[in-house]
């Protein structure tokens, strides 16, 4: 009799533990499944942190209106380059060999080729900007950085040249055309050239300061297209609605 019981009771048990190692298997498979899906991604275009100039515009806008502002700045610093150059007259003893007054075509030489690299950084944000790529804002932003270093030094060089007079760093600052007398270290510049060097002194603060809130702007909409693209990748990977996404953009 117990060897009876011992017959009819083994299915039994065989399929309790079956029941129970399917139910197990299946648990840490779900598990498993549970873990190797990604994070839910959340983006919102409309959201506060992708607007710029006070809230008034959205980031990307923002990015344009950079573009422009900086096209002006390097128009201007162009044409004041140029005019300089052309303004400027022989030093008194350059037919013996005083070249100083040369100064103007080298900084007209360096202030062209700023402008040339500038250009094609901003044209390329353009692109960046029309297209949607983060890539394209990186060499703008690196040349931002270096603007606010060159416009930091042409500050303090445009306060001392102010201060001592020294000719030496009024040709550094180049921001009028003038000749000093053999032997000087120093010049007394007219009216209408210390208010130019005025001016331009103040050009270079507002430069200063635009770019030093410009690099913000363009470092939030490289961040905006990142996590934009991140978005994107997600809801084509996972099927999901690209509810928070203006197609319009």
């Amino acid at each position: 009799m117990n060897g009876r019981l011992q017959i009819m009771s083994s299915p039994l048990m065989r399929n309790t533990f079956g029941r129970y190692h399917q139910g197990h298997h299946h648990r840490q498979r779900q598990r498993l499944d549970s873990d190797q899906l990604p994070k839910s991604v959340q983006f919102d275009e409309s959201s506060d942190s992708y607007r710029c100039f006070c809230g008034c515009f959205h980031i990307k806008t923002g990015g344009f209106c950079i573009a422009g502002i900086e096209l002006f700045f390097i128009l201007f610093y162009f044409l004041n380059a140029l005019l300089i150059m052309l303004q400027q007259k022989n030093n008194y003893e350059y037919d013996k060999g005083d070249r100083s007054s040369d100064y103007v075509y080298i900084a007209f030489i360096i202030t062209s080729i700023a402008s040339g690299i500038a250009l094609v950084t901003i044209f390329l944000m353009i692109i960046g900007l029309t297209k949607n790529i983060a890539a394209c804002l990186v060499p703008h932003l690196f040349l931002q950085g270096i603007s606010i270093l060159c416009f930091t030094g042409l500050i303090i060089v445009g306060i001392i040249a102010i201060i001592t007079n020294s000719s030496f760093f009024y040709r550094l600052l180049n921001a009028t055309p003038f000749n000093d007398f053999p032997g000087q270290m120093t010049v007394a510049l007219p009216v209408e050239s210390q208010i130019r060097v005025y001016a331009i002194l103040f050009m270079y603060a507002l430069s200063l300061i635009l770019e030093s809130w410009f690099i913000v702007v363009t470092y939030n909409c490289n961040r905006y297209f990142t996590e934009r693209r991140t978005y994107m990748k997600y809801c084509l990977a996972y099927s999901t609605p690209l509810k928070t996404l203006n197609s319009a953009r």
